[in-house]
Parts: structure tokens; C-alpha cells; sequence
């Protein structure tokens, strides 16, 4: 279909529902116009600043008529302008209606066959949904005067500098201004985007609620004996403990570590603990982000589970272990796989650290070590997954439908490819439940947790 709108032209635009990256959608001519900061329920005046092939993107110039109901003043100062936060225009429980709306749209448009839409239960919501985050990757800037951090506006390459972040844990705002003072007091360089050449291009920094500690690292354009030396000084920092350094001089990589991170001073890890499970947390570890709602989501894994206690549990994409460690005490064994080395050998760590004696982890791509497990007579009972954004890999897709365990409990943060990953797998299971929860209060990100049951 062609493109009915131009550039600047303004329109008058009914909001139906709201897109993955929280922006209104409505339907001019039946083709989808986003509009950023537009709710449902909205008539809308909306200047195109955007024409494609199959839709197109324009700005709210101003509300008609009433506003939503669930229309809220957006507490932070920086909302609109940096790209960290996209629903704080909604009340909150607005916000868990939305989320669950996303997976149930993701459904009705990737999965081929009907689903009673009771199984889509209501989205699981924080108790605080401010000041969760537990771990932030900073740009940083000279601004002219000293180094700053920042966050990317959405979509743009320009950089928000902040001062206060409403949804970060208050500990690593106070520690970020700290080390940017110490560093621009030793003339840093920031990496420069325009000129390409710089030294520092972020800090990342975690923080422990259980041990109060924080862990810094510095991402370094390029290697610096001076820059190094001077990280060293961030160990004064008050509940610094651990500082490490990562080369990386990939512009367009996606992940700001490179293929080193290397101990500088203090401590080589952070302790943390979900529950009653403590964990030791290198900087490339992958830890969920905030810390109450993980624990509700992994309760909810065991929920859904219904362990009786005989179980064998496979946890694939285990990373360092968490979910596995989580359900050991309710099931008979578990063997987790990732192929992420260094998380394995945490996985195992967190294992003999938490006295878990029925789970062990494996390096390496999963089906090599299905078929192993298989020869040695080891067959999973249930399978836990909670892969990337991209999904599951293909071959265990296939793998599944040629050898279908009993249970699938599905972990996505990306509700379209789960729902893509669930069509390939209905031949052979049929969903139970798909229980929306929220990880990111203030944004339109959603995890969901899917039971499949084989057929």
C-alpha cells in the first residue's frame, strides 16, 4: 500500500492501542501512523515528521478534545528528551494493562491458532516502581568544563546529560557524579563521536542491595597506561569495591563490553542476593536488573511449574544460574547450558556456595549436550528457557519437535519473538497459561512467562 501521507502534513488521529516502543498507534487510511507520547482513547492533532512504505511516524501537536483518563504528569525532567523511559506519561496500573495488551497483540499476529484469551492472566506489577535499576552503561562527555554521563535520546545519537535518574538506584547516580569528578580532575579524556578519537567512552557501574558494594568499569576507546593508572583512585569512592577496564573500539556494537575485561583493583566480584541464593557478580555477568520484581518472576517459574519433586529439570540459556539454582530445591536434579563460558564456571560457583548439591552446569551449544544427556540416560522433564531478545536458537526449535519434553516454561523479554517461537513449537504443545510481569516500570519493555505442555 502506498503511502497516503507527506512530510509536515497535520492530520487528525485516533489512538487505538500502544506500540513495543510506547508510542500511540493510530489509522489514517488504514495505514499506522506513530506518534510518540500519544495514549489510547486520544484524538490527536499530528504533523508527520516521518513518511515509509508502510507507515509513519509524527509528532502530537496537541490533544483534542479530553485527555485519557490514565494521562499522568511525567515526574522526571529529562522524560521526552533522553530515551530511557517512555511510559511515564501513563499511571502505573494503566502501564500493566498496556503490557499485557503488547503480548496479546504479539500473539494474535505470530500464533496460527486460537488462544482463549484467559490464558493471557493480568501483568504481575512492582511494588516500587521507582528507583529499581541496579546497574547502568553510561555515555560519558566533556561538556567543556568536566566529564558528564548521559542517555541517548530515542533513537538519535545525541546524548542527554543527566543528573538524577528516577528509575536508577539512588547509590549509583551518587557514585557516577563521584567518579566523574575524580576523573575529571585528572583530565580524563571522553571519547569524542565527531572527532573519533578519546580515550573513555562509558562507565558501568552495578550495585549491591545485599552487600552494598559497586563494581565500575571503564569502557576505553583505546588502551591507556594513564587512564588505567588513575582508575585506581575510584577505590576511594565510597562502597566502590571491585574496578575493571574493557577495551572496545566497535562503534556499532550492540554491547558495550569487549572481548577483555580486566581486573584493575579490589575486589574481583560484587555479591548479591535473590531471596535466600547469594551470588558472585562479575562485571560481564547477566543479572536481572531489579531485584524485587526478579524475585517475583522466578517465583512465578516455580508456580507455573508445579513441581512435585521428581523432576529433572534442563535450564537452557542458564547464564549464571539463577533460574536453575532457584527450582533446585523443589525438583529432583538440574543441569543448566550456556554458552557463555565465564557464566558457567559462576554457575557452578553459585552452585557450591548456596550448598546446592542436585544442579550442574555445562559450557557450551545445547544440543550437543542433549544428545549426551539422552545417551546417558538423563531426559529432561521440564525445560526452562530464558534466551535473548532473538529467541530461541532454531535447532532447538527442531530439536523439540522431534524430541518434545513434557513442559516448557518459556521466559521472553520480547514478546514477538516468544509468540514466533510458540507458533513453531504448536504442532507438538499447547500453551497453559502466559503470564505478563512487569521488569521495567516507566518503559514498555514486558517479560513473560509461557507454560507449554506437550500435546
Amino acid at each position: 500500500m502506498a503511502n497516503v501521507l507527506q512530510k509536515n502534513q497535520e492530520i487528525l488521529l485516533s489512538i487505538k492501542k500502544i506500540g513495543i516502543n510506547g508510542e500511540g498507534i493510530g489509522y489514517y487510511k488504514r495505514l499506522a501512523v506513530f506518534v510518540e507520547g500519544a495514549l489510547p482513547q486520544e484524538e490527536v492533532v499530528v504533523r508527520i515528521t516521518e513518511v515509509h512504505d508502510q507507515y509513519s511516524k509524527g509528532v502530537m501537536v496537541k490533544i483534542k478534545g479530553d485527555p485519557s483518563p490514565y494521562r499522568v504528569e511525567p515526574l522526571c525532567k529529562y522524560y521526552g528528551k533522553c530515551g530511557g523511559c517512555n511510559l511515564q506519561h501513563c499511571d502505573y496500573q494503566y502501564q500493566l494493562k498496556l503490557k499485557r495488551d503488547l503480548v496479546i497483540e504479539a500473539f494474535q499476529r505470530y500464533y496460527q491458532k486460537d488462544l482463549n484469551i484467559k490464558l493471557f492472566k493480568d501483568t504481575i506489577g512492582a511494588d516500587m516502581p521507582w528507583k529499581y535499576r541496579n546497574k547502568a552503561k553510561l555515555p560519558v562527555r566533556f561538556d567543556g568544563e568536566k566529564l558528564v554521563t548521559g542517555l541517548y535520546e530515542e533513537n538519535s545519537n545525541r546524548l542527554v546529560y543527566i543528573e538524577d535518574c528516577l528509575i536508577e538506584k539512588e547509590d549509583i547516580r551518587e557514585t557516577v557524579r563521584k567518579v566523574c569528578d575524580i576523573l575529571t580532575r585528572y583530565q580524563v579524556i571522553a571519547y569524542n563521536p565527531k572527532l573519533k578519537d578519546g580515550v573513555l567512552r562509558h562507565i558501568v557501574i552495578r550495585s549491591s542491595k545485599f552487600s552494598k558494594d559497586i563494581q565500575i568499569t571503564l569502557i576505553l576507546y583505546k588502551e591507556d597506561a594513564r587512564t588505567i593508572k588513575i582508575a585506581k583512585d575510584l577505590i576511594k569512592v565510597p562502597h566502590v569495591e571491585s574496578v575493571y577496564y574493557s577495551l572496545n573500539d566497535d562503534l556499532d556494537a550492540i554491547e558495550n563490553f569487549g572481548a577483555n575485561t580486566i581486573h584493575i583493583i579490589g575486589k574481583e566480584t560484587i555479591e548479591e542476593k535473590i531471596g535466600d541464593l547469594k551470588f558472585k557478580l562479575l562485571p560481564t555477568s547477566f543479572f536481572q536488573l531489579n531485584l524485587a520484581q526478579t524475585e517475583k518472576l522466578y517465583n512465578t517459574v516455580l508456580r507455573v511449574g508445579k513441581f512435585r519433586g521428581y523432576e529433572r529439570v534442563l535450564d537452557g540459556y542458564c547464564g549464571v544460574g539463577t533460574i536453575g539454582l532457584w527450582v533446585a530445591k523443589a525438583v529432583k536434579d538440574v543441569r543448566g547450558i550456556d554458552n557463555n563460558k565465564q557464566a558457567i564456571i559462576n554457575a557452578n560457583n553459585n552452585a557450591i556456595e548456596n550448598g546446592i548439591e542436585n544442579a550442574r552446569f555445562y559450557f557450551g551449544n545445547m544440543l550437543p549436550h542433549l544428545n549426551q544427556f539422552a545417551q546417558d540416560d538423563w531426559v529432561p522433564d521440564v525445560l526452562i528457557v530464558d534466551p535473548p531478545r532473538a529467541g530461541m536458537d532454531i535447532n532447538l526449535l527442531r530439536y523439540l519437535q522431534k524430541y518434545p519434553v513434557p513442559k516448557i516454561i518459556y521466559v521472553s523479554c520480547n514478546p514477538a519473538t516468544l509468540a514466533k517461537n510458540c507458533n513453531h513449537l504448536n504442532s507438538k504443545y499447547h500453551i497453559l497459561q502466559i503470564q505478563p510481569l512487569d521488569m521495567f516500570p516507566q518503559t514498555s519493555a514486558v517479560e513473560t512467562v509461557v507454560v507449554l505442555e506437550r500435546r
